[in-house]
């Protein structure tokens, strides 16, 4: 089941700030009550406010982002009184220049192409960070609903969706553990970079952890429903060699046993490790066990974070790909391994980084 309706003329449309009326309470599930400054449970009593139109379903939250909390806040001072496109541009400051080319990117989610969804749907992006995925698929679809924990990132999006006039954007500040959605409210959910992070700051394993937020996301997706995943890949080659995890900055974690990456993590000074990736089979097992009937994985390549070109990953055409359109290696024994695995027909499960679609 879809919204039905024609897409509405986005780039005419004003900000959107009202809130929708079929959210529910994330605790007990019962209709939530607008008292206008505030969202209310009848049922458990707990109530939410509002503030600048977004409701807050997460009070302390740790910043986390691509910059600096310091130079993050700077952008949201120079956004609300200027543009949010010169809030970056014009920064002299390097982490935001670093962080300006993915925030900029709308083609970090050219991975709707892979679906074949109506342009009449609800779409959920989990996770929404700076608003890239966001602002991309409300250009396709007809009501987005985007969830970011962090306070900066939720004031940074309001300023971005208001003055692109994304009047199909709704945004909440929530995270993936308190999701104040009925069941079968979404026809897509996009998890673009997001899964390796969802046992940060929790307790438990995090295997079961990531499981969970997989099985409660299930819930949400309407019959015939479908899930995007964005994320690396555990045997990547360069994790073999010493490269840093992109999530922990620590190395080998990604490829050594589990126990012993927790371990590891552990004599480094951490509470243990909490970024799980996995290989193309991991990833489809997990999904699985989520209660997902179907998962295809493709390789995004250069990486899900700016991809350009999506491969699937069980077929002949890798190798078509690899042999004409991918650039040498450099170095003889680079070349003569990269040629080895690719002949042994195990190159393509070894790329950087997945796209995975998953179907209810």
């Amino acid at each position: 089941m879809s919204i039905h309706g024609e897409l509405k003329d986005i780039g005419n449309a004003r900000a959107n700030t009202a809130v929708p009326d079929w959210l529910v309470c994330p605790g007990c599930g019962a209709s939530l009550a607008n008292g206008g400054s505030h969202l209310y449970c009848e049922n458990c009593k707990t109530r939410w406010p509002i503030v600048d139109g977004v409701p807050h379903f997460v009070e302390a939250f740790p910043y986390w982002g691509e910059m600096p909390l310091k130079e993050m806040q700077e952008v949201n001072r120079a956004a609300e009184t200027g543009s949010w496109r010169s809030a970056l541009a014009d920064s002299s400051e390097p982490a935001v220049q670093r962080a300006a080319e993915m925030i900029f990117n709308l083609e970090r989610a050219n991975w709707h192409w892979l679906f074949d969804l109506p342009r009449d749907i609800r779409v959920l992006d989990a996770g929404a960070g700076m608003g890239t995925t966001t602002h991309a698929l409300a250009t396709r679809y007809q009501e987005v609903v985007a969830i970011e924990p962090v306070e900066e990132r939720v004031r940074f999006m309001r300023h971005r969706f208001a003055q692109e006039r994304l009047a199909n954007v709704t945004i909440l500040r929530t995270s993936i553990w308190k999701l104040p959605f009925p069941p079968a409210s979404f026809d897509l959910i996009a998890l673009n970079g997001v899964l390796e992070w969802v046992a940060e700051g929790q307790t438990g394993d995090p295997e079961a952890l990531q499981l969970e937020a997989l099985t409660n996301l299930r819930r949400l997706l309407r019959p015939g429903g479908a899930l995007y995943v964005g994320i690396e890949n555990r045997f990547c080659p360069e994790y073999f060699i010493g490269y840093l995890d992109p999530h922990c900055r620590l190395p080998f974690v990604t490829v050594l046993p589990r126990a012993m990456a927790h371990w590891y993590a552990r004599r480094k000074g951490r509470s243990g490790y909490a970024n799980y990736l996995y290989s193309s089979r991991g990833y489809r097992n997990l999904l699985r066990r989520a209660g997902f009937a179907q998962a295809d994985v493709f390789l995004a390549l250069p990486s899900y974070n700016h991809p350009r070109i999506f491969l699937p990953l069980d077929s002949r055409v890798f190798s078509y790909y690899s042999r004409n359109f991918n650039p040498q290696r450099a170095g003889r024994l680079r070349s003569f391994a990269y040629e080895c695995l690719l002949r042994a027909g195990v190159l393509q499960y070894m790329a950087y980084s997945f796209a995975i679609v998953a179907r209810t």
